[in-house]
């Protein structure tokens, strides 16, 4: 689906349209074959698809960070990449009816009434409303988010995923709500705390899935392109500095601040955390990156491959 959106029409509107629905703006298609607009007053679309992890690369480009395109995707990536071996049981012993309990639970929500006004081209919603407990563990909670992004000083270190995080969670108050109500467990009336708190915890698993598939593709892409990111950093740097040396790697900011974070942190760091936003590169790999500096200069300018000896004694080419 990304990589078609321009393929065939280089003014495609899907991914500003997928935009505009999760906001629930209304969405207006204007087309030479209909006598008159189309409009949609209220747009629901589902995206729901599965990518394999050495495509993922593909999916968060620069572009789809830039205009939160994925800061509205939950990514689900489990831990255990273990295929589970195949069990044989006893045919004999009675085994629950899970996919006949999951579709009584799904009929009963399809069953309730659509209504809509009276040209029947627009639904008429039934809001739910938070209890005044849920109300307030939801506002604390997101509160604290908001502190934590306001703690942020520089505006290219905070993370945009985090001001959309209301919203998913507000959905899936719903959801769990209303799931609820269809297994027999609750009620349609308002949305209670318990809901809201099985949503919160849902966006944490989902946040934490979401963090480490960024430190996969940030991972991958440190290894390619490490040594010519350092090459073209002072001794002393600030994080500033790093991001704009990674954009002529192409290495993206969050990829830098996942490469200063993990560079600085394993147990044989490569670089050296001064204090907040500035770093200083350990003796070994200082040595090696000005080698990379001035050889691949000297080499340039010669027209040639150079092989640069750095202090740990490995080889690399140019």
């Amino acid at each position: 689906m990304f990589n078609s959106v321009k393929r065939y029409n280089s003014k495609n509107n899907l991914i500003e349209d997928l935009l505009s629905a999760y906001s629930g703006r209304p969405l207006k298609s204007v087309r030479k074959s209909e006598a008159r607009p189309i409009l949609i007053r209220q747009p629901c679309i589902n995206v729901i698809g599965s990518v394999q992890t050495n495509l993922l690369p593909e999916v968060f480009r620069n572009e789809y960070k830039a205009n939160g395109l994925l800061d509205r995707f939950l990514f689900v990536y489990p831990k255990d990449q273990l295929i589970s071996k195949w069990q044989r049981t006893d045919h004999n012993t009675p085994r629950p009816d899970t996919m006949g309990q999951w579709r009584t639970i799904l009929n009963r929500i399809l069953s309730l009434p659509c209504p809509t006004n009276e040209n029947g081209n627009s639904v008429c919603s039934a809001v739910l409303n938070m209890a005044e407990d849920a109300e307030a563990y939801f506002y604390d909670w997101y509160n604290g988010i908001i502190d934590m992004v306001n703690a942020v000083k520089d505006d290219a270190e905070v993370d945009s995923r985090k001001t959309k995080l209301d919203g998913n969670a507000a959905r899936l108050s719903l959801v769990f709500q209303i799931l609820k109500w269809a297994a027999g467990e609750g009620h349609m009336q308002y949305i209670d705390l318990d809901s809201v708190k099985a949503a919160i915890q849902m966006i944490n698993y989902y946040e934490d899935t979401c963090r480490r598939i960024q430190e996969s593709i940030a991972s991958s892409g440190i290894g390619d392109n490490k040594e010519a990111w350092l090459s073209l950093l002072n001794d002393t740097f600030t994080a500033g500095e790093a991001v704009i040396a990674g954009k002529k790697v192409e290495l993206s900011r969050r990829t830098v601040y996942y490469a200063l974070d993990k560079l600085s942190k394993e147990p044989n760091p490569v670089l050296e955390k001064l204090h907040h936003g500035t770093y200083r590169k350990k003796s070994a790999i200082a040595s090696c990156t000005i080698a990379l500096s001035s050889e691949s200069k000297a080499a340039e300018q010669a027209g040639q491959s150079a092989k640069v000896q750095c202090a740990t004694d490995n080889t690399a080419e140019l």
